[in-house]
């Protein structure tokens, strides 16, 4: 069954073309870092979800392996108007979840750098997107620190893992914490890295 919806876009956003030719989420102002810029509120879907967002740019296909995260049991996290939000290995936001708002599926995106009016809005997808769901892509975003490739966090090595420790969302953790558990127990962490993984040892 389709679906078809209209996108819920914030007032201080706008979606435009990217100088690639791709759909992303630009700033209508100023953000200073630690600004939270928006909350949104994800529903969970199924992966074989048939969608079309009406946007001020035209009505879009959503293609749910691309446009929305796996949760590994046949559903999909899916986040209406912020599924255009482009990756950046140096990503000018991250996701925040305040406590209680994971029940509601609602986090906040905050600036984790000054932003101007008419800047992208990027993401960086390492810290929510295990394996990317076999969709890896070259990463155009020219950054002195890009990855090139993206494979989702699992492709990285160990060191660079514990580097964003603090930055990855919870579900990507916990995949982490499996797949490394011998290789955390005995590693040198910081404290704040040990309270961090300690839940899911």
């Amino acid at each position: 069954m389709k679906i078809v919806e209209t996108a819920k876009i914030p007032e201080q956003v706008e979606l435009k073309y990217t100088a690639n030719g791709f759909i992303g989420i630009f700033a209508r102002q100023d953000f200073a870092k630690g600004t939270d810029i928006y909350s949104n509120i994800y529903r969970v879907m199924p992966e074989d979800a048939d969608i079309d967002l009406v946007t001020p740019l035209g009505t879009i296909h959503i293609d749910m392996k691309v446009h929305s995260v796996k949760q590994n049991n046949g559903m999909r996290d899916y986040y209406g108007f912020d599924s255009f939000m482009n990756h950046s290995c140096d990503a000018s936001t991250i996701s925040v979840v305040l406590p209680g708002d994971e029940k509601l599926n609602r986090y906040f995106n905050r600036a984790a750098k000054d932003i101007r009016a008419g800047d992208e809005i990027t993401a960086n997808y390492l810290f929510f997107d295990w394996d990317c769901d076999g969709h890896s892509f070259d990463c155009l975003c020219g950054s002195p620190n890009c990855f090139k490739h993206i494979r989702g966090f699992k492709d990285l090595d160990f060191a660079t893992q514990l580097s964003f420790i603090q930055d990855i969302d919870e579900a990507t953790l916990v995949k982490f914490v499996a797949a490394r558990r011998g290789e955390l127990s005995q590693a040198e962490l910081t404290a704040e890295a040990r309270r961090r993984i300690a839940p899911f040892l």
